[in-house]
């Protein structure tokens, strides 16, 4: 088999996973898209570099993060520590997950599917503005006629709901819930 075609092979198994891993920390589709292109078209070129006895996905997440990085710098509203600190957390998420033998990200999206329709009609609903449609906090709660304060804790429920739902079906480590490190991504609004 031609390197090209493994890499088309390679490429096409791992997209849906790298867009999502984008998704996860970028925060804005214009990066996402650039940083997907940046990366496919790195990989090809370090093609060579990369060491067949270990996976590719997390080869090609380490070369996305990097594009993802670089872009964020440029912009203002990305503040370096908090692209650091998602970065961490999201490896951390992403390594324990990749150790599961036999785990594929289609069963991992139908599991956090499964926890999704679990959720509350008003969980779900913050989770949706926050994460599918992207609005800020303050845009959100408006959309909501809630105080800020109140969107803030409602999303913070729905994430710990998430996780510990993910968590008891294997996907997040025992140790790992959203919130339980510092910063202005993790930190609950205060009461």
């Amino acid at each position: 088999m031609k390197a090209e075609d493994l890499f088309d092979i390679l490429v096409r198994q791992h997209a849906e996973m790298l867009t999502a891993y984008l998704r996860s920390f970028a925060f804005d589709d214009s990066i996402v898209d650039d940083a997907f292109q940046e990366t496919i078209i790195t990989a090809w070129r370090r093609l060579d570099e990369f060491d067949r006895t270990k996976p590719f996905g997390p080869w090609l997440r380490g070369i996305a993060r990097n594009h993802v990085l670089v872009m964020a710098r440029g912009k203002r509203r990305y503040a370096a520590h908090v692209a650091e600190l998602l970065q961490r957390r999201i490896d951390e998420q992403v390594a324990h997950v990749d150790a599961k033998s036999g785990d594929t990200f289609g069963e991992r999206m139908s599991a956090l599917r499964e926890c999704l329709s679990q959720l509350q009609p008003d969980a779900r609903e913050a989770l949706d503005l926050a994460y599918v449609r992207g609005l800020d906090s303050h845009s959100a709660a408006r959309s909501l006629g809630l105080a800020e304060e109140t969107f803030r804790k409602r999303l913070y429920r729905a994430r710990l709901a998430i996780a510990s739902c993910l968590r008891a079906r294997g996907i997040f480590h025992p140790d790992d819930l959203p919130g339980d490190e510092p910063g202005p991504a993790a930190a609950p609004a205060q009461a």
